[in-house]
């Protein structure tokens, strides 16, 4: 029965009545306007949104989009915490890509590549290459193994069958699109030719050649600015531009311009990482107890901003049986993780102590140890771009 007022108002009882009453949910299925919901499901891990494609279609289907991608990797791709790693690994004998990242781990078998000559390439927005070094069966593969379960191998048409020296892949940001750059031995063996494919496209194109290869080149690419870049012979730092497709040469910063002989011999002592956005020079220096890493803040003018590492401040010194100088030759920087440097003291003899690995925050001027176990491999952001979009061949 309903009650009301003389005026025809309802009673505090019927209004009580119309509160209890199941509203009905929204299209999404959780009252929230479907903006909200992509803006908070494009923070969280790939694993964790593939778990909640399972609430509803309508999640569903929001994070397969275009638009949901984009929004994924502008929000999440920003966290630097939560970078992963990807590498090779053998599973009685069974060679898969592995990939693990915030406590999740996923495999891909790799198939019909002999597992001595292939190669990871650096990854780009949760993509990664995978490629050989035969001259006679030029092979690459791209997958992104957060999420693909096969690997896209790239058309063939128009590659120059030599021996390949690198692969990279990249983003032009101008013109919305993943390009993948293969770096090959010139026909004279000296020289280094440069071919690009784009994803989606079917022909690579020749972009030009150098008369010299340079030394640190088998290194993963480094990515800051726009650029690609790697170790080069002397003191010089090679880029490839991606969206001008334009290579060259950078000075790299001057290490100690008053001992000659030292540089030389910490030529092969050099580490190219990224930190916070900028390129980043990682080199040992001459005291026994100090690294020097330089950041390029102003990479139009070129201008190096130095930073020393000091060892002293560790709370533990694993080296006290070495002299001073091979103290600090044992250490090295693999990359920069989570906003902080990963150094590595690798142990070059016998007698030298169990591998151990570092990072050090430059902002606190901290140490503290590292789980080796979680830092295999190369560096890896998931996402959502599969590698399926731009082709149809599937291994």
């Amino acid at each position: 029965m309903e009650y009301s007022n003389h005026q025809g108002q309802p009673t505090r009882e019927s209004s009580s009545k119309e509160i209890l009453k199941p509203q009905t949910p929204s299209s999404d299925g959780f009252h929230l306007p479907i903006e909200i919901t992509s803006n908070i499901l494009s923070r969280l891990p790939v694993p964790t949104v593939l778990l909640f494609r399972l609430v509803c279609k309508a999640w569903s289907h929001l994070t397969r989009t275009d638009s949901f991608i984009q929004q994924h990797l502008e929000n999440f791709g920003k966290k630097e915490k939560d970078y992963g790693s990807v590498y090779i690994r053998n599973d009685f004998f069974e060679y898969t890509l592995f990939y693990c990242s915030n406590g999740h781990s996923r495999s891909v078998k790799i198939d019909e590549i002999s597992p001595e000559w292939f190669y990871i390439s650096n990854s780009c927005h949760g993509l990664v290459c995978v490629y050989n070094q035969d001259i006679s069966i030029v092979t690459i593969r791209i997958i992104n193994p957060a999420i693909d379960d096969n690997f896209v191998e790239l058309p063939d048409v128009g590659m120059t069958k030599s021996k390949v020296l690198n692969v990279c892949l990249c983003y032009d940001d101008q013109a919305n699109n993943y390009k993948v750059v293969r770096f090959y031995c010139s026909s004279n063996g000296k020289g280094m030719g440069i071919e690009v494919l784009t994803l989606g496209d079917t022909t690579w194109r020749q972009v030009g050649e150098i008369g010299e290869i340079p030394t640190g080149f088998t290194d993963v690419a480094q990515f800051a600015s726009g650029a690609m870049h790697w170790k080069a012979y002397g003191e010089k730092i090679f880029f490839f531009k991606t969206t001008e497709e334009t290579f060259g040469f950078i000075e790299s910063p001057d290490v100690d311009a008053d001992d000659d002989d030292m540089i030389m011999r910490m030529r092969k002592q050099i580490d190219l990482t990224v930190y916070e956005g900028c390129l980043c020079f990682v080199t040992r220096h001459w005291h026994p107890w100090k690294l020097k890493f330089f950041v390029m803040e102003d990479y139009v003018h070129r201008v190096w901003i130095e930073y020393v590492i000091d060892l002293m401040k560790m709370d533990e010194t694993p080296f006290s049986d070495i002299n001073g100088f091979d103290r600090c030759s044992e250490y090295r920087s693999i990359k920069v993780q989570r906003g902080k440097f990963l150094l590595d003291n690798s142990p070059r003899y016998e007698s030298s102590p169990k591998k151990k690995l570092y990072y050090y925050n430059p902002k606190t001027e901290s140490f503290e140890n590292c789980d080796d176990t979680q830092e295999k491999g190369y560096q890896y952001k998931e996402s959502f771009v599969s590698a399926s979009k731009f082709c149809n061949e599937k291994i």
